[in-house]
């Protein structure tokens, strides 16, 4: 299941203080810029969330769903906890 493949690289991203955002996008091999395309977030907002220069876990509910979606995972697993 897709979603004990994202638990895990969570733990990893965790330890590098990587983005889950970012990881799980890499993880489906998808650019930022597809990210923006496939779910309508702007890609200055993802760049932001993945550089740590906004912090996700105070997003609006609706973009962290958007982006969930896109990505095939739940809204919880790219919250950076």
């Amino acid at each position: 299941m897709i979603e004990k493949k994202y638990h895990k690289a969570q733990k990893t991203a965790n330890a590098w203080e990587i983005s889950h955002l970012k990881w799980a996008r890499e993880l489906q091999g998808m650019s930022q810029t597809k990210l923006a395309d496939v779910s309508g977030v702007p890609l200055r907002t993802i760049r932001s969330y993945e550089n740590n220069q906004s912090d996700i876990n105070k997003a609006q509910a609706i973009i962290v769903y958007k982006l969930a979606t896109a990505l095939g995972v739940k809204m919880e697993t790219l919250m950076n906890l």
